[in-house]
Formats: structure tokens, C-alpha cells, sequence
């Protein structure tokens, strides 16, 4: 019952989270909180997957040293990429 209550209420006030200022508010938010702690989390993240392919051998140890530790490293670098551009376009 109370999840009805809430998704009801989100939605008769969806206008509030689609307004210029809310999105603006969003995207710095992101850039400048958001981001800088999910970079650290994945920095702790790939140091363990690197870590952890000392033990491994072929592919595994390609998926842990190279293949991991790229693709969330090139994820957050693209998010920062679309954020900054993003952001300049607002004026930030």
C-alpha cells in the first residue's frame, strides 16, 4: 500500500523533476558528487581485480588485469566526457 502512495505521489509530481533548474541541479550534481566518488570506488575495485590476476592464467587473467579494469575505466571517463559537455552547455 505505501508503494502506491509513493509512486502515486512521484508521479502527480513528475513536472518538479522535468523543470530547467532540476535538470541543471542534476548534472552538477553528478559531475561533482556523483562521479569523483564512483571513481574512487572503481580505483579500489580495479586495484583488486588487478590483484586478483596474479593468481589466474589465459583469459581470466587478461579479463582481470586488461578487460575489467578498461571497461569501467573507459565508462567513468566517458560519463565525465558527457558531464563536462553537458555541464559547459549550462554554464557551469
Amino acid at each position: 500500500m505505501k508503494l502506491d502512495i509513493l509512486k502515486n505521489e512521484l508521479n502527480s509530481h513528475m513536472a518538479d523533476f522535468v523543470r530547467a533548474e532540476a535538470k541543471e541541479a542534476s548534472v552538477f550534481w553528478l559531475k561533482d558528487k556523483a562521479l569523483p566518488a564512483l571513481r574512487e570506488v572503481a580505483g579500489t575495485y580495479t586495484e583488486a581485480l588487478k590483484d586478483s590476476a596474479e593468481g589466474e592464467t589465459g583469459w581470466c587473467r587478461f579479463r582481470d588485469r586488461v578487460f575489467l579494469p578498461c571497461a569501467v575505466d573507459g565508462a567513468l571517463w566517458l560519463i565525465g566526457k558527457a558531464l563536462d559537455g553537458m555541464a559547459a552547455k549550462q554554464g557551469g
